[in-house]
């Protein structure tokens, strides 16, 4: 039995000792997880666990052998239950990746619990073995006493042996007890040195984490799995990453942008590898951008090998942004300077060196090896003023400090005359000039536009005198006007350059145009628009009436407000006379005359005119001739005067038009009407001279029934006298600027003095004759299609549209053109094929020709039937043309209306030659940057 309680008292104390040998494990697991893998340790727990259990459950089985004990069946009712809990706890904390506080909490109480348990548990026994102790002796003393008896008896002889052996196992159970002391004291003394390897432990953990989490780098420490053991603060404000929980985690999970490449370089850094970038883009999971560094290199444990990787970056995102923002501007600088043609320059004024950048070498052209000096430099600035002005301004700022500014005509190291800007500042120490530094700008273009300008402004105001022109300035917040030279000369205002306000102007004003001059201003004022020109007379210092046409524009500011209005004023005093005159005439006309404007509306009527209508000349001001048409035929009368005014020619009274006129009274009559073009200053001016003939009506119907054929033929020669009519007049517009060009070559020839005034003249008079070579083929060419006779033949639209298509198949699949048609209406006509062909192919080569560049090119091409005739339509989506401006000359010779290099103005008149020579006609619709419409009536 003695034998049996040593060997529990020393389980129970192994069982302390495996207790203690867990928690051991377990805390390191938790605080230092690179002494141990992971998979070691687990194995390890669950191995002490294990062998914990059996050991507990035989020592509770060995106790209920022997005896039971209320008092140890308490204990190992709470050992029990501790050492279930020192499992469990054991097995959280292995699995768990992450140290919980609770979790320790709980196995430390258990382990204290299971430890206080098995003492209690131990003293039990070391006080049930003193107790058979006592029994041993107390039986010893009796067996004693007994076998004294029996000895005395005679017996003494065969018990002693047993007393031997009684005492040998009361020796063992005496080393048993100091085993029993020795091994708690071991115990106790192990406990100890765990608390305090515990303590070691979490104070190290605590001033890592300390050094790491507060540090002011961005730095990062992690274990061989790549995960988490401590990070600062500013790594996670660095990476966005405020609020989130690092420890435990893997690198890879925090930043799953990170590529196969960067966690190859980690491994390599896992074998010992240091591996270090200034800088690298880093692209995040948002897509952004992050520019950083990092030195990433190996941790080690106190055995040698690598326990993880330490990391240090930085976000170097705004510096990088900044260089490059500095070097774009340096680069912008650099090329302003080269632009603006600005290069540096810097004197020492001791050694008297002179220093150039780059591009003041390139302004002076000198070499790079070239060193020049001070005083030779001066060399470089032409003898003379220029010369004059640098010395003086560089000795006032050796003295005075007093910056230069100057314009000075330099000779190059090369002997090329220049012009350029020189700015020049000196340093001072102790008030002696050490340094002067400045730059220098090559302006000899600058002074070249400068005396072009000049130029130009003595011909402008040369071409204002000639045409009694002035310009004027009117700053309507400090009311100043200033006057052009030109406008002192037509107001007869003698006091030139004199600071001049609306209210002088107004003053020269005639007093019978004043109320009208001052509505009119007002008016500007407050509509803030010069809505149309004003005439009015003005009374010069001498007295003399003069007549003045203003014209003005309103300029505003950024509020809307304005700043100034701005015009010119021309003396039209003699176009005044000119115009009563030219009343005077049409008052006097037999006829009834109407003059129409520009806009085609009615500008001015005579007394015939008011006598024949019943109208009187301020009831049909800026009215429209349809007031005096019925109104059924107002569209035909439409149609027939915006051909007229596209194609404006003279119509003599044997060749008149007849049409109905009614009167204010809705009464009708026959009226005849003589047509006439008036070019005027104010552009084309239709008269059309108008004469009832009602009753001649009557009789003329009686001689065109019996003249009918003659009239046919003599129609015929009429059409053929207007169309020559036409070609001289085309030609003589045409071939008069050429000719003119080349008599003023001629004398520019006979007047320059050197070669190569005379060889300018010769390459533009080479220029002038092959214009009028040109002119002159295309003319030819004209007059051919009028008087040739031609044949006709059937053509087919989609056949000649499809052989266009192939004539111009390059520029097609260049511009991605397309070409849509519709022909079911009509395809075939009779016409000239070759006519035909050709109005075909400059149509659609201009429709590719004057594309938009915004979009892809859109072309259809249809035909109707308008009164049994074929109508062709020929529509693009190009740039358009203004027809506001160029309705008029539309279809004339060498009229262009975009800037294209291969733009001549031959392919629309052409076009219209052929249409016009087999009795149709061509018009167009057009919107600018919409496309055109052209229209062909083949009159088929």
């Amino acid at each position: 039995m003695q034998n049996n309680d040593a060997y529990l008292i020393n389980k129970s104390g192994k069982q302390r000792m495996l207790s203690q040998r867990l928690a051991k494990l377990i805390f390191l697991a938790h605080h230092d997880k690179n002494v141990l893998s992971r998979t070691t340790i687990s194995d390890s727990v669950n191995q002490l666990s294990k062998e914990l259990e059996e050991s507990h459950l035989f020592l509770f089985n060995e106790y209920k052998k022997t005896e039971n004990s209320t008092k140890l069946d308490s204990l190992f009712k709470i050992a029990d239950n501790n050492l279930e809990l020192l499992i469990k706890d054991s097995e959280n904390l292995v699995k768990a990746k992450v140290y919980e506080l609770d979790n320790m909490t709980s196995f430390r109480a258990a382990e204290l619990g299971y430890l206080f348990a098995m003492d209690a548990i131990v003293n039990e026994y070391q006080k049930r073995a003193e107790s058979n102790l006592y029994k041993i002796e107390s039986n010893f003393y009796i067996i004693s006493a007994l076998c004294a008896v029996i000895m005395i008896a005679g017996f003494f002889s065969l018990w002693f042996p047993n007393i031997q052996l009684l005492l040998a196992k009361n020796k063992d159970l005496e080393i048993s007890n100091t085993r029993l002391k020795n091994t708690q004291a071991l115990v106790d003394k192990n406990l100890e040195e765990l608390d305090q390897l515990r303590l070691d432990l979490e104070q190290k953990e605590y001033y890592n984490q300390i050094f790491i989490s507060q540090a002011a780098p961005s730095l990062a420490m992690l274990d061989k799995d790549m995960k988490y053991i401590a990070v600062s603060e500013k790594w996670k404000k660095t990476y966005n990453k405020e609020g989130e929980k690092f420890i435990g985690k893997s690198h890879y999970d925090i930043f799953p942008e990170i590529g196969e490449y960067w966690k190859t370089q980690h491994q390599k850094c896992l074998n010992g590898y240091i591996d270090t970038c200034n800088e690298a883009p880093f692209v995040r999971a948002d897509g952004t951008t992050q520019w950083i560094f990092w030195d990433v290199r190996p941790w080690y444990l106190f055995d040698g090998t690598v326990g993880g990787l330490l990391m240090y970056t930085g976000d170097v995102t705004d510096h990088k942004k900044q260089r490059e923002e500095k070097q774009k501007v340096e680069q912008i600088l650099e090329r302003t300077n080269e632009v603006a043609k600005i290069g540096t320059w810097e004197l020492d004024v001791k050694t008297d060196k002179l220093t150039f950048s780059t591009m003041s070498k390139k302004i002076l052209k000198i070499k790079d090896s070239q060193q020049l000096y001070g005083k030779t430099s001066l060399s470089l600035y032409k003898n003379g003023v220029s010369r004059k002005k640098i010395l003086k301004a560089i000795q006032v700022l050796k003295n005075t400090g007093e910056p230069f500014d100057l314009e000075l005509e330099v000779i190059t190291v090369n002997g090329e005359h220049i012009w350029v800007r020189d700015i020049g500042k000196a340093e001072f120490v102790d008030g002696k000039c050490i340094r002067i530094f400045g730059v220098v700008q090559d302006i000899t273009y600058l002074k070249e536009a400068e005396n072009k300008l000049l130029k130009k402004n003595e011909l402008l105001n040369f071409a204002e005198e000639i045409n009694k022109i002035g310009n004027w300035q009117w700053c309507v917040k400090t009311n100043e006007v200033i006057w052009s030279l030109g406008l002192y000369d037509i107001m007869g205002v003698t006091k030139k350059g004199e600071t001049m306000t609306i209210e002088d102007f107004c003053s020269v004003v005639h007093p019978d145009d004043a109320e009208r001059h001052l509505r009119h201003v007002q008016a500007t004022v407050q509509n803030k628009k010069f809505e149309e020109p004003i005439i009015h007379r003005i009374i010069s210092e001498n007295g003399n009436i003069r007549t003045i046409q203003v014209l003005g524009k309103v300029l505003l500011d950024e509020n809307g407000e304005i700043s100034e209005i701005i015009g010119t004023c021309q003396d039209i005093t003699q176009q005044r006379m000119s115009e009563i005159k030219f009343r005077g005439l049409l008052e006097s006309a037999p006829d009834a005359m109407v003059i129409l404007n520009a806009n085609k509306k009615i500008h001015l009527i005579n007394k015939q005119a008011e006598k024949m209508f019943g109208y009187t000349s301020a009831e049909l001001l800026n009215k429209k001739i349809e007031t005096l048409i019925p109104e059924r035929i107002v569209e035909n009368f439409k149609t027939y005067k915006d051909n007229y005014f596209e194609d404006p020619k003279s119509i003599g009274m044997g060749e008149n038009k007849e049409l109905i006129g009614v009167n204010k009274n809705g009464e009708e009559f026959t009226v005849q009407v003589s047509l006439s073009p008036v070019e005027t200053e104010d552009g084309l001016l239709l008269s059309a001279a108008i004469r009832d003939v009602t009753k001649q009506k009557e009789d003329k119907q009686k001689i065109i029934s019996a003249n009918k054929n003659l009239e046919h033929l003599a129609d015929k020669l009429i059409a053929q006298n207007i169309q020559l009519a036409d070609f001289a007049q085309i030609t003589s517009h045409n071939l008069r600027a050429p000719v003119s060009n080349l008599n003023s070559l001629l004398d520019m020839y006979d007047l320059s003095t050197g070669q190569l005034e005379k060889e300018e003249v010769i390459h533009n008079f080479k220029k002038v004759t092959s214009h009028l070579t040109l002119t002159l083929n295309t003319l030819i060419q004209a007059l051919k299609v009028k008087n040739d006779k031609v044949s006709q033949s059937n053509v087919f639209f989609d056949e000649t549209l499809y052989k266009t298509k192939e004539l111009l198949a390059a520029q097609i699949i260049k511009t991605k053109a397309n070409i849509t048609f519709d022909f079911s209406e009509i395809n075939k006509i009779s016409y000239n094929k070759i006519y035909f062909e050709s109005i075909f192919l400059n149509l659609v080569e201009n429709a590719l020709k004057y594309r938009s560049q915004t979009r892809t090119p859109e072309i259809h091409v249809w035909t109707t039937k308008v009164d049994g005739k074929a109508v062709l339509h020929i529509q693009d989506n190009g740039l358009g043309i203004d027809l506001n401006r160029h309705r008029d000359k539309l279809f004339g010779l060498h009229k262009v209306f975009h800037r294209h290099p291969e733009a001549k103005g031959v392919g629309l008149f052409m076009t219209k030659l052929h249409v016009e020579a087999l009795g149709g006609n061509i018009t167009a619709e057009s919107v600018v940057n919409e496309g055109s419409t052209f229209i062909i009536n083949f009159n088929k």
